[in-house]
């Protein structure tokens, strides 16, 4: 009973919250692709790279969406719009904590609502990276809720943030989880590239740039603990093929263990 209370609250606020994320926007929206026509809910899963994108994403949807945020300091302004928007929270290095709030959203998702994830689990500050590695939760949480998802980027000028939307992909069973957030790194890796390629004022033109550049982003959000967020960067491990080259080593009884099919 109190979850549906909540749930109509959050819808009925939506309309009133557009309006003030449109007037405190400091950035002209340009929309490179619209939002693709779906029938029911989806999950939004969205590059992250400064304090705006989480406004600027819910505007741009314009659809009622229920937010994954993590566990944070934050302004108490910002606090307060997460939770009238609507919010999950999550503790990004508690096993037990992300698991419950898989099942939260899951849980709303199989309601009918909408959820936003930032599948990098952080703010993308790296010069040249498309992306962070992503976190494959969100496909678990596609397949168990039925839901396709719907990849988002956003990058932005001093003045605009361009949008592009990318066509939904579906989680069927079964499926590999390797797989499925390769397809979804893609989607949004090759957005991300065409955006790059199609609006010349997006970028810095140097290193130099670039790093005052992270430096004003981390300096317009004072409560940002960047050496905790560096810190919930995904690790990617090197293939095993790729660090030994196997066919340049002759088989020996120091070596067997690398021939070894089970390894």
């Amino acid at each position: 009973m109190i979850e549906r209370v909540f749930s109509v609250f959050h819808k009925t606020l939506h309309p009133l919250l557009l309006i003030i994320f449109r007037m405190i926007r400091k950035h002209q929206f340009d929309v490179l692709n619209e939002h693709p026509s779906l029938e029911g809910n989806a999950i939004y899963a969205v590059n992250h790279s400064n304090r705006y994108d989480i406004p600027y994403v819910c505007e741009a949807i314009r659809k009622q969406c229920y937010v994954l945020i993590g566990r944070q300091p934050l302004n108490l302004i910002d606090r307060m719009a997460f939770m009238l928007n609507g919010t999950v929270w999550v503790d990004r290095k508690d096993r037990a904590d992300k698991k419950k709030a898989s099942a939260e959203m899951i849980k709303l998702l199989r309601k009918g609502n909408n959820v936003v994830i930032f599948p990098e689990g952080t703010w993308n500050l790296t010069p040249s990276k498309p992306l962070l590695p992503l976190y494959w939760g969100i496909i678990d949480i596609a397949g168990t809720a039925e839901v396709p998802i719907i990849p988002v980027i956003m990058e932005y000028t001093a003045k605009k943030c361009y949008i592009s939307f990318g066509s939904p992909i579906k989680v069927t069973s079964p499926y590999d989880k390797n797989d499925q957030i390769n397809i979804l790194a893609d989607a949004m890796a090759s957005l991300k590239w065409k955006t790059w390629e199609t609006c010349k004022d997006v970028g810095c033109k140097s290193l130099y740039e670039w790093n005052e550049e992270v430096e004003r982003r981390i300096k317009e959000y004072p409560k940002l603990d960047y050496s905790y967020e560096c810190s919930v960067i995904r690790k990617e491990f090197t293939p095993f093929d790729e660090l030994i080259d196997i066919s340049k080593i002759s088989p020996n009884k120091y070596t067997a263990f690398l021939f070894r099919k089970d390894k």
